[in-house]
């Protein structure tokens, strides 16, 4: 019950502080058609907040859609290893944001606001200075080699077309 309760509470959060109902949502979804099992579960102590991750994913200056791809590969690589807060991304194949989670758009404007990230036209965000020093100690945190996969990640995410992550993406999501 103490998960349920911790989950209740982010759905709570989403919407006072990140301004998102979208969010809530999908959290207050995913307790419903989760219950039996988050019944048994204990609250969960995260080495890595959203608001964290989500620094972790960004490159200098990234694309809004490229944020998302690159914040999935690298929750799905640190939650093998490490207790992330759930992004619950959601999957459209048809959209420009194929990989979408409207948790990390509300940890993108609220990282704007703090001044940790800046939104520049073309719809690019990009690390202040205060968001890659905050980025660089983040990584200290995670031993070596954790952090070369991360920048394998953002290096590959970075490289590759809107075409060519759809593809990428989905291979990777079926032989899985």
């Amino acid at each position: 019950m103490k998960r349920i309760m911790q989950l209740i509470n982010e759905a709570i959060e989403e919407i006072e502080r990140y301004g998102s109902c979208e969010s809530a949502y999908q959290l207050l979804k995913y307790i419903s058609s989760a219950g039996e099992k988050l019944i048994k579960e204990e609250e969960v102590k995260y080495d890595f907040t959203l608001d964290q991750l989500v620094l972790l994913s960004m490159s200098k200056k990234i694309k809004k859609y490229k944020l998302f791809v690159s914040s999935f590969f690298v929750y799905d690589y640190l939650s093998k290893k490490y207790k992330v807060q759930d992004p619950l991304f959601i999957f459209r194949w048809g959209k420009l944001y194929f990989i979408y989670s409207p948790r990390i758009v509300g940890r993108v404007s609220l990282l704007v606001e703090k001044g940790f990230l800046q939104i520049e036209r073309r719809g690019e965000i990009k690390l202040t200075n205060l968001g890659e020093e905050e980025s660089e100690n983040l990584f200290l945190m995670l031993n070596q080699r954790d952090r070369d996969e991360i920048e394998k990640i953002k290096e590959k995410v970075q490289q590759l077309t809107l075409t060519e992550l759809k593809i990428y993406t989905k291979k990777y999501l079926f032989s899985s």
